[in-house]
This record gives structure tokens, C-alpha cells and sequence, in this order.
């Protein structure tokens, strides 16, 4: 065709399709250029032009190319996919274009699946986001790119459990994808009740408003105060414990196999260290206040043995002394049986010689 019709766009057309299709890029966007030039009302060439110079990550021409195709068709779905990709700066400029996508082609599940994603970064509370989940999931239950979408928005949403059933089904789809076994590997590190307790609570701090976050800092502070005036140092496990639970998490994570993301490596090396250095920082004068408390509490029950020893002593003393003066006295008032037994063989003496004399007269 180019060769009966060298100006003909249609062939350069062709020609730029196969080329992106056997990936030689540099030829198929030298007869894209060609098409377009000859014929700058033809829509498929914009959409041709838009994959070949996605491939090469030419973003500029991309987003001239989308611009153009809008003028020609502006119910062209596509178009407005390609310039929030590759033109929107800002989640909310992003967002706006995918609705205008779905507005002009409503069954698209890939765009659904975007827009639930930039809705969530701009207020994860937003009800559309879970409708357009439900929607895209109803009519596939298995389109890859919707399912990791979804992932990312339950595990950031603290749902860890749906989490790991979307992973799940990745690494059915492809069980070799590299990608989908580090995402079903960071959801399944969720079951650990440190690393979840700990990414719930970081993760809730990212959902919410920054004042509010502040005004919970600030209660929290207030009640450790109040705490520590009123039942003393016992309180600082109101920090204790947090601390201890962030220290567990992380180190749970850095015994996970894989590559570190920015998150990872400032839990390992911002948030652990500084957390071990305040859990020390607490720990050592609670060790001297314990420390302190069980030398006292030993040394009120020595005393309380020596007190409790010296009065059994006095008390056994009295005891002797009055058992000795009771046998004194009992020895003083009655007589002995040896004595008893001398009297009466002196009477019985007394009376055998009075009864030995004439007349019965004594001697």
C-alpha cells in the first residue's frame, strides 16, 4: 500500500501497529509520525500513537497525542485515560479525568479500578470507592490489575484480612510473578499480632485528619500526667508498652527475606533505634525505683523478723520465769512425800515407846 500510495496514511497506519506490536518502537513511531502527517483526522492513529510512545515513556507526545484525539472525539474514553496517567500531576486532577472516562465507557473495569485507588488517596472515606470495588469485582472477579488496586486500598484501609485473599488470588492467576509473591508475603506478615497492632495504628494515623491525631497525642499525654501524679511511677507503662510493641513489630519485619522499601528502612533504622533508646530511657529509672522499693520492702521485713524474734525471746523468758517461781512456790506449801513419810514413822516411834512404860507413864 505504501509503496502504490506513499502519502496513503493508512499504510504508515498499519505499518506503526505492527511494529509496536513486534516491539520495534523506533520504526513504528517514524510511520506513526508518517500517518499523522498526512491525515490528522484519523482517531485510531492518536490511539496507535498514544501505546507506541507509552511503550517508550515519551509522555510528552502522549499527552499532545491525547489533547489532539479530544478535539477529534470527546467522548473518546481513552484519551482521558492517557492524560491522567501521563499529564494529571494531583490525585484530584487524576481522579476527575477517570470519571470523565467512565462516563464515555462505563464498562471499562480497569478504569473503575483506578479511580477507587485515587479516590482513596484523596479521602478513604469516600463510600464511591467501596461501590466501584463491589461494581469492578462483580463483573471480574479476576482482573489482575483491579485485584492489586485492591489490595493496596484494603491493606491501607487496615482490612488485612481482605488484604491477603486478594493476594491470594494474584498468585493463583500467576503463581511465578516475582511481584504478586512479595505482595502475598507483606499480607501475610499481617497475621503476626505485633506487625498488625503496629499497622493498624500507623496506618489509622495516615487515614485521619492531623488535628485529630494531635488532639489523641495530646489526651493521651494528659492521662499519662494525671496517671503519674496520682499512682506515681506505675503510670510510664502507658509508654512502656506501646514502645514494646513497636520494637517487637519491627524486628518481626526485618527477619522477613526481600527487598526494603522506604518504609521498611525507616522502621529499621529511624523508628527502632529510637524506640530502643526510649524504652531504655524509661527502664532505667523504673530499675532504680524497683531496685530501690525491694531493698526497702527487705529491709521493713528483716526488721519486722528481728521485732518478731526479740519478742518470742521475751516471751519465752516470762514464760520460764514464771513456771520456776509457780514450782517454788508449790514446793513451799506442800510437802514431799519423803517428809511426809519421816513424820509419821517419828509419831509411830513416839507412840511404840510410850506404850512400853509401867502404867503407861512416859519415860
Amino acid at each position: 500500500m505504501v509503496l502504490e500510495n506513499p502519502s496513503h496514511f493508512a499504510g504508515y497506519l498499519c505499518l506503526a501497529y505492527m511494529d509496536w506490536i513486534c516491539q520495534d518502537l523506533d520504526e513504528a513511531s517514524r510511520n506513526i509520525e508518517l500517518a499523522l502527517s498526512y491525515n490528522q483526522n484519523i482517531l485510531e492513529s492518536y490511539q496507535v500513537g498514544i501505546e507506541i510512545y507509552v511503550a517508550r515513556g515519551n509522555h510528552r507526545r502522549v499527552t499532545e497525542l491525547a489533547r489532539a484525539g479530544l478535539l477529534l472525539d470527546y467522548t473518546a474514553a481513552e484519551f482521558y485515560a492517557a492524560l491522567a496517567e501521563h499529564h494529571a500531576g494531583s490525585y484530584r486532577e487524576k481522579a476527575a479525568l477517570y470519571q470523565e472516562a467512565l462516563k464515555y465507557a462505563p464498562e471499562r473495569i480497569d478504569y473503575m479500578g483506578r479511580l477507587a485507588f485515587y479516590l482513596f488517596q484523596i479521602d478513604p472515606r469516600d463510600k464511591q470507592i467501596l461501590a466501584l470495588q463491589n461494581l469492578a469485582l462483580a463483573r471480574e472477579p479476576m482482573f489482575e490489575a483491579n485485584l492489586v488496586y485492591f489490595a493496596d486500598i484494603s491493606y491501607a484501609r487496615g482490612d488485612f484480612e481482605a488484604a491477603r485473599e486478594f493476594a491470594r488470588k494474584l498468585c493463583v492467576i500467576d503463581p511465578e510473578n516475582p511481584d504478586y509473591q512479595a505482595l502475598a508475603a507483606k499480607m501475610q506478615l499481617t497475621k503476626n499480632p505485633f506487625w498488625s497492632i503496629y499497622e493498624r495504628t500507623r496506618l489509622l494515623t495516615h487515614r485521619i485528619p492531623i488535628p485529630v491525631t494531635a488532639g489523641f497525642v495530646i489526651l493521651y499525654a494528659v492521662v499519662f500526667l494525671v496517671l503519674l501524679r496520682y499512682i506515681g511511677y506505675t503510670s510510664v507503662l502507658m509508654l512502656v508498652v506501646p514502645l514494646v510493641i513497636i520494637i517487637a513489630a519491627i524486628i518481626s519485619k526485618t527477619d522477613e527475606p526481600g527487598k526494603m522499601g522506604i518504609q521498611d528502612r525507616q522502621n529499621r533504622y529511624v523508628r527502632l533505634p529510637i524506640a530502643i533508646v526510649l524504652l531504655i530511657g524509661l527502664l532505667i529509672p523504673a530499675g532504680v525505683r524497683v531496685a530501690g522499693t525491694v531493698l526497702q520492702y527487705a529491709k521493713e521485713v528483716r526488721q519486722e523478723q528481728r521485732i518478731t524474734t526479740v519478742r518470742q525471746q521475751q516471751v519465752s523468758k516470762a514464760t520460764i520465769a514464771g513456771e520456776t517461781a509457780s514450782t517454788e512456790e508449790s514446793r513451799r506449801r506442800v510437802p514431799s512425800e519423803s517428809d511426809n513419810a519421816l513424820f509419821f514413822k517419828g509419831v509411830s516411834a513416839n507412840r511404840s515407846d510410850t506404850s512400853a512404860l509401867p502404867n503407861g507413864e512416859p519415860n
